[in-house]
């Protein structure tokens, strides 16, 4: 191999070639990482969620079966990265962006098998560094990402086992390129739910070379056998685990299965052939919404690398090329919200092999004379720098600049949480509507406790005494901040911090308050339900036909009994119902959101209950009456009066409303 007059040799010119692309692939999927994608969405915070868990020890296991269940790979190695770089957004989607560039040399390496070249090679892999899809999810601290990286590597290291010339190649090297292949093969299935197609594929793919290459079995049985059987020890682990809770392994394919029908299935086919070229992926976290897979030039060299590989379909790499293609659209076609870019992120290392493959066999058509050769070239480099132009400013300039990634990125949730964590720690955190077990939240939040209610439904008050921030999203809530101006006065009331969207409308608020609450009901009670829980009083107001009631609940002591309230209108027997309620609401406190087993002693809970009126009532006085009662049983819980006397019924009979 001779060197050229710039003192490199081909190979030594290839090398500065991909490590050029490879500069140009880190800084679309590392530019910017930590401000794009904004905020941290819930599946992000998940993994970093476990992540933690992982690094830290609590737990380990070889399957997360939260958040509808998710593959190891990626949670381990942000745990990884937590143990290296800090608990951090950046550290999360680090991760995704590193397996985004590997890809591009994993692919860069199969193209150097699959097509004997390295300048179709240097053509894959600067198409896949470029490619919007992929650098998209390359920037997100995501699973997927990790299918197309490891089912290459699987690909790359079993071409090689099959093609390895016996005389240059000892058996035992290609029975290690075998040993490796497996091992990779057995890997996808750690990375994402996608991946379970990759054994197809790989299937589809021997079976093919079985029907057309003669003697295939009898030169590479021996090594096939080894590539399975390592395969199948690799899964091992995971598998076992799945075939000994199948429900598990079954709960995310099953919540997104696609009707079966011939309708749906067809419908859903050409959605995901149109993705490619028409209307891609709508959802915002995976896509520019409804940008096309690839742009026109590399479309153009997709419709060219089909068409070249449909021409040569008789080659082991033309057939591995359309199966793939094929086989890794189907995660796509068989769910729903198709195209989903997320589901067929195994289709990106073939689009790029597609298009270089393509676009080499247009040049090689093309170029007969020198000016012709001359003439490709530029086209190619222009078309190239348009397709990389197009992406950045998709990316960067188009997707990066819509408002409309605060709500997707959980940008509100992720600052609220932050903000509340850093108030002093002598103050306690109560958080509206959102829950505290939300995984942004816990993120945002970083272990430090706060308590959630919704305070649409229900409202909260801390212990006497306590100094309490209150964190509002109040774009979604919009009556907590009244409530606290009634209970602690209005200059309390006012936010010490506001939290704007990316339109600088106000999204949420931090309310921070002090001193003694102000608990006034209109009517005061003192009834005593069971050990842990005090009727203080309640307030009436009606709405036309409806009688809405807020009741003061105070907690006396913890409790783990869910206890379901009810609040009944009584009378003489009612001739439809046969019964003397004559209207009624049973619920759990919140209308389910702020259960009894949540309450901390010395709390109290102001919810509200509301009671449609009857129409057809008999003129007369009607008992109110409230109360709780277990549901699994249907037990009511024991009721005192502020003397101590247990009351009729186990209810409180709270005023009689007279009708007409």
């Amino acid at each position: 191999m001779s060197p050229t007059r710039l003192g490199l040799t081909p190979r030594g010119q290839a090398y500065v070639a991909l490590t050029l692309i490879l500069l140009l692939a880190t800084f679309l999927r590392v530019y910017r990482i930590d401000q794009l994608p904004p905020g941290l969405h819930y599946d992000e915070a998940f993994n970093a969620t476990m992540a933690y868990r992982v690094w830290t020890g609590i737990e380990r296991p070889i399957f997360f079966t939260e958040d509808l269940t998710e593959e190891p790979m990626a949670i381990y190695l942000t745990a990884l990265a937590f143990a290296l770089f800090g608990e951090t957004t950046w550290a999360i989607r680090l991760v995704s962006a590193v397996a985004g560039i590997l890809t591009v040399v994993a692919v860069y390496w199969l193209a150097r098998a699959l097509f004997q070249s390295r300048r179709v090679a240097l053509l894959a892999a600067f198409t896949l560094a470029i490619l919007y899809w992929h650098v998209n999810f390359s920037r997100l601290g995501m699973e997927p990402i990790f299918t197309p990286l490891v089912m290459t590597l699987a690909f790359a290291f079993l071409w090689r086992a099959l093609n390895a010339p016996p005389t240059a190649e000892p058996n035992a090297r290609r029975i290690g390129w075998f040993i490796l292949a497996g091992i990779f093969f057995g890997a996808t299935l750690y990375t994402y739910k996608a991946s379970l197609f990759v054994p197809i594929l790989a299937s589809a793919f021997i079976a093919s070379e079985l029907g057309v290459t003669r003697q295939f079995w009898a030169r590479h049985g021996r090594g096939l056998i080894i590539c399975a059987s390592v395969a199948v020890l690799v899964f091992a682990p995971l598998g076992l685990y799945l075939a000994a809770h199948p429900s598990e392994f079954l709960e995310r394919p099953a919540s997104v299965a696609a009707t079966s029908s011939t309708p749906t299935l067809l419908d859903n086919t050409l959605k995901v052939a149109g993705m490619f070229f028409i209307r891609g992926d709508e959802n915002p976290r995976s896509n520019l919404p409804l940008r096309p897979a690839l742009d026109p030039f590399l479309a153009f060299g997709l419709i060219a690398g089909v068409i070249a590989s449909s021409v040569n379909w008789r080659k082991p790499a033309a057939r591995l090329l359309l199966l793939w293609l094929s086989i890794m659209s189907l995660p796509s076609v068989v769910t729903d919200f198709a195209p989903h870019f997320g589901r067929s992120i195994g289709v990106t290392p073939v689009l790029a092999l597609l298009v270089a493959f393509g676009l080499a066999a247009l040049g090689r058509w093309a170029c007969q004379t020198r000016g012709r050769q001359i003439a490709f070239v530029v086209l190619l480099c222009v078309g190239l720098t348009f397709s990389a132009s197009m992406t950045a400013r998709d990316y960067f300039a188009g997707w990066g600049a819509q408002t409309g990634l605060f709500e997707s990125f959980d940008v509100g949730y992720l600052a609220l949480a932050q903000r509340l964590r850093a108030q002093p720690a002598a103050v306690a955190l109560y958080l509206s509507p959102v829950e505290q077990q939300h995984y942004t939240i816990q993120f945002g939040l970083a272990r430090r406790d706060a308590r959630s209610f919704d305070g649409r439904r229900v409202f909260v008050v801390p212990p006497p005494g306590a100094r309490i921030a209150y964190g509002i999203v109040t774009r979604e809530d919009d009556r907590t901040r009244d409530h606290i101006a009634r209970i602690f006065g209005e200059r309390a009331a006012q936010p010490v911090e506001t939290i704007r969207d990316f339109a600088g409308n106000p999204y949420a608020e931090i309310v921070r308050v002090e001193g003694a609450p102000r608990i006034a009901p209109q009517k005061f009670v003192r009834a005593r339900i069971g050990d842990a829980i005090e009727l203080i009083g309640y307030d009436r107001a009606r709405e036309g036909n409806t009688l809405v009631l807020t009741v003061y609940w105070g907690s006396i002591a913890e409790t783990r009994e869910d206890y379901t309230v009810f609040v009944h209108l009584l009378g003489a027997l009612n001739p439809a119902t046969q019964s003397p309620v004559w209207a009624q609401t049973d619920t759990r406190p919140g209308r389910g959101t702020f259960p009894t087993a949540r309450w901390q002693t010395g709390e109290v809970v102001l919810d509200e209950y509301r009671l449609t009126l009857p129409t057809d009532a008999p003129p007369g006085d009607y008992p109110l009456a409230i109360g709780m009662y277990n549901l699994e049983t249907g037990a009511r819980v024991r009721v005192l009066d502020a003397s101590g006397v247990p009351m009729e019924s186990d209810r409180v009979l709270l005023e009689r409303i007279s009708f007409p």
